[in-house]
Order: structure tokens, then sequence, then C-alpha cells
């Protein structure tokens, strides 16, 4: 069960569409935003716009649909999505990369592991894998994704990012190297003189 703000039910589609990104949620989130706006111009500054009646219609239409979505919203977000519980390669990197973002590195590497098992030619989780070595500060096994990576037909269209993976990786041994070599070499040779008493 994700845990979330309560504030985030108050918006209706907003869950549906952070967190799942349904197209669904989307079109009710911008939906009831502009009926929200039309209300208020026609209640606050033309206020000749809209005929009392159809004003307290539209009111009522925002509170009714208010008050569903956020019951639907809370409802279903204590629910995991569909693709949460299906082996499709799509809806297993939708999950990988929602526990990368989120900093659930431990997950999100399970995750792209029983991926690359279905589906060892995915380029998109080979590449998120390196991305998330990377991060996890684990080069050898990033540099290795990345090699497996040049070796599919597929990866071409992602040589742009492979090489900037590439060159991240470098600069950040070379960073590490060079830090631990300082630290070796700065820290004084204390000999030991014998204390007067």
């Amino acid at each position: 069960m994700r845990r979330t703000h309560w504030a985030t039910y108050l918006w209706p589609g907003l869950p549906q569409l952070w967190f799942w990104g349904f197209g669904s949620g989307w079109i009710l989130a911008t939906g009831f935003a502009a009926l929200l706006n039309l209300l208020l111009l026609a209640s606050f500054v033309w206020v000749e716009l809209l005929s009392p009646l159809h004003l307290r219609l539209g009111w009522l239409s925002v509170g009714l649909l208010w008050a569903g979505s956020t019951a639907v919203s809370i409802w279903y977000g204590g629910r995991e999505p569909a693709f949460r519980g299906t082996t499709s390669t799509e809806g297993l990197f939708r999950q990988a990369l929602n526990e990368y973002l989120l900093g659930s590195w431990i997950e999100a590497e399970m995750i792209l592991g029983r991926l690359l098992s279905l589906d060892p030619r995915d380029v998109e989780a080979r590449l998120l894998l390196a991305t998330l070595l990377r991060h996890t500060r684990r080069y050898p096994e990033a540099l290795d994704q990345l090699d497996r990576l040049d070796r599919l037909r597929d990866a071409k269209a992602w040589a742009g990012e492979i090489a900037a993976e590439r060159r991240w990786i470098a600069e950040l041994e070379t960073e590490h190297s060079a830090t631990s070599t300082t630290s070796a070499t700065d820290t004084p040779s204390q000999e030991i003189t014998p204390q007067a008493a």
C-alpha cells in the first residue's frame, strides 16, 4: 500500500495521474480545473455570464464531482494499480521507474532484474539498470551493463545516453580515485615523542 499525504486526494484525478500516469486522471484533473475556473469567474468577475440557476447547478456539479472523485481516489489509492500484479515488461518497467524515482534502489534493481529475465534485449530497462548502478557507486557493474547494451542492435537509438553514462562513470571514478589518493597523502605521519613528566 502506497503511503501518501492526504492532500494528494483533494484534487480530482491527481492520484491517478501522479502515481500511475493514467490519461483519465489527466482528463479529470484538467476538466475539473476548467469547470472550477469558469464558475469562479462567473461568480466573482463576470457575474452576468451565467444565470443564477445555471450557477447553482454548476457549483452543485463541482461539489458532487469533487466528493465523488475524492471517494474514488481514496478507495483506489489503497489498492495497487493493475500493472503491479502483471508480468508484462511495460508494467514492470513502470514499476521499476517509479521505485527508481522514489530512491528505492533495491526494489528498483529487483524489478529490473525480473524484467530483464523476461526480456534480456530490453534496452530501456538495461539503461535504467546501468544508471541505477552508477547512482549506487557500483561502477564496474554499470559498465558491464553498458557493454551489454552496446551489443544490442536496438541500442543505437540510445547511443547518446549510453555515451553520457560512460562519461559520468569515468568522471566519478576519477573523482573517487583522486579523493582516495589525496586522503592517503594528507594524513601526516606522527612521531611518538616521550611525554615530559
